[in-house]
Formats: C-alpha cells, sequence, structure tokens
C-alpha cells in the first residue's frame, strides 16, 4: 500500500488549517502580546464642488460640421403589392430613415436632432430640430488609504 498521497494530503490540510493563525499573530511577537487597537477615526463627508455651468449656444457653424458627419449610403423605394403606396427611404450612417422621422447624431460632445422632411427623386430635405450639449459626468473619486 502506498502511503505517500496519503501524507502529502494530510501535510496540506495540516498546513491550510494553520493558516488563519498566521494571519492573526505575528510568530515573532513575544508569547502574550498583543497589538494596540487602532483608533477608528470618520472622515468628515465630501462635499460635492460646485461647479458653475455656462450653457454656450450651438452656433451654425457647428450645425454645419455636424449635417457633414450624416454619410448617405443611398435611396430606396418599394411599392405595397396590396394597395400600391410608394415608400422611399433613405439610409443614413447606416439607418434607414423615411419622411418624417427623425435623426440623432451625436458630433463634438452636442447632440442634434433633424426632422427628415421629404426624400424624393434623391433629394434629401431635412430641418433642424434641436441640439443639446452633452453633460460629461465626472469621474468618481477614489478614496486613497495611505
Amino acid at each position: 500500500m502506498n502511503l505517500r498521497p496519503v501524507i502529502i494530503a494530510v501535510v496540506l490540510l495540516g498546513s491550510l488549517a494553520a493558516f488563519p493563525a498566521w494571519a492573526v499573530r505575528d510568530p515573532f511577537w513575544p508569547v502574550g502580546y498583543e497589538p494596540p487597537k487602532a483608533a477608528v477615526v470618520e472622515a468628515a463627508p465630501l462635499s460635492e464642488p460646485v461647479i458653475q455651468v455656462t450653457e454656450i449656444p450651438i452656433t451654425e457653424a457647428e450645425w454645419a460640421k455636424a449635417r457633414k458627419a450624416l454619410v448617405i449610403s443611398g435611396f430606396t423605394q418599394s411599392t405595397r403589392p396590396d394597395n400600391g403606396a410608394i415608400l422611399t427611404q433613405v439610409m443614413i450612417n447606416r439607418r434607414t430613415y423615411a419622411a418624417g422621422d427623425t435623426l440623432s447624431v451625436t458630433n463634438l460632445d452636442i447632440q442634434f436632432i433633424w426632422r427628415v422632411e421629404s426624400v424624393a427623386n434623391h433629394d434629401l430635405k431635412l430641418t433642424p430640430l434641436e441640439a443639446t450639449r452633452v453633460k460629461n459626468k465626472p469621474a468618481s473619486v477614489k478614496k486613497e488609504r495611505k
């Protein structure tokens, strides 16, 4: 009978059972020595800094740059077989839009919203609706222990 695996298992289990004692007590302390208790200090809550943000108006140049960011891939026209209605759509930035849909694009930290007015004869007409600056949330401050 081979006892070697049994002895190795007993030694490993014995060392694992003694491990928590090492974590609790330093083996080089004198017998009966207790380390001083650490005082718990309540930290004052951090107050949020007050930041005054003035809204910067969106200029026509920013609208023009956002309009140039729209990539028109193509136009498509389909006819419904049941009633013969013709639907014309345009593909902008890999999404399909029809007349009356709203189009939203974020460019230069500004969200621009247009309405697709018409998509007839390969001519796209957009009406600017709204533009708002995207507010970046401040990164959470991590508390460091020293």
